[in-house]
């Protein structure tokens, strides 16, 4: 987990570093070790990487930061490249699937974006939640596109709606880049953090860098959960509620499932017992 968990800690008799990433309980590295609480917590670090790279499970979604809250995965970046004749030389859609998981995209934390010029992106996402947005990145000349904000020219963002597991984007480009393409001759569409995003103006049209830079730099940002009930109905069987001694239980308000975080004073891992720890001492022997 991030420095701000620093306190918490792995099962017992289980690793808790996996590269350049600390994983605490109910997160667990190897798959089938039992480090973890569920199969979709399993981290599965590979050392064909140097360092080792983590991923979630058997998926190729990367980890690069677990929080208390939400994991940071690798980005998938959906790209068109066109030539001067105006024919595609390369295109691919973004798609990502966690149905039957803890993990949901964060709201808050994800925007939707495309960059280029007369670039048109369609999202959509299902597994019970249908939603369809579309967002136009529209400019003419390299001179007129400002960085800084996604307004629209060059650049544009739309959030996404609670709850989603499942998105696939795709770019279109009427005449395939044919105004633009002296320097605009690649368009991109991606789903990650906003608050990491800094749009350059066209000096991103021209970047050959950009999708292996924006895939670490503006990672996909999942909230992760325990269940699938609410801390009431989790309470309920207290064989499997997961939130131990001295810690609070805390309803997802991005779908279903329940956290826990140690009660005020109290630090550790509410997920492993003997449960949070009292930060001060008792200060009467001391006097």
């Amino acid at each position: 987990m991030t420095t701000a968990t620093a306190t918490a800690t792995a099962k017992p008799g289980c690793r808790s570093q996996c590269g350049n990433l600390t994983v605490s309980y109910p997160f667990g590295i190897d798959i089938g070790t039992g480090c973890c609480s569920h199969s979709y917590c399993e981290i599965n670090c590979t050392a064909l990487y140097d360092p080792p790279k983590a991923f979630i499970s058997t998926s190729n979604l990367e980890v690069v930061d677990i929080s208390d809250t939400q994991v940071r995965i690798k980005n998938f970046i959906a790209f068109g490249r066109y030539s001067d004749t105006s024919s595609v030389i390369g295109r691919k859609p973004m798609r990502y699937q966690l149905a039957d998981s803890p993990y949901t995209f964060s709201n808050v934390a994800n925007k939707f974006t495309v960059v280029g010029c007369n670039n048109f992106a369609l999202i959509q996402g299902s597994d019970n939640l249908n939603f369809t947005s579309r967002c136009a990145a529209l400019c003419s000349r390299k001179e007129n596109v400002m960085g800084g904000d996604c307004s629209g020219a060059g650049c544009c963002q739309t959030p996404i709606p609670k709850g989603l597991k499942y998105i696939h984007a795709s770019l279109t480009n009427p005449n395939n880049h044919a105004n633009v393409w002296s320097f605009n001759p690649r368009s991109y569409a991606f789903l990650g953090a906003q608050e990491q995003f800094h749009f350059r103006g066209g000096s991103n049209f021209s970047d050959r860098t950009f999708i292996n830079g924006t895939a670490y730099s503006v990672p996909v940002m999942l909230d992760w959960v325990i269940g699938n009930r609410t801390c009431n109905e989790a309470r309920k069987d207290l064989s499997k509620y997961a939130c131990k001694e001295n810690s609070n239980c805390y309803d997802s308000d991005n779908g279903p499932g329940y956290r826990c975080q140690c009660s005020q004073g109290f630090k550790g891992n509410p997920y492993l017992s003997p449960g949070c720890q009292g930060l001060f001492p008792n200060i009467q022997k001391h006097i």
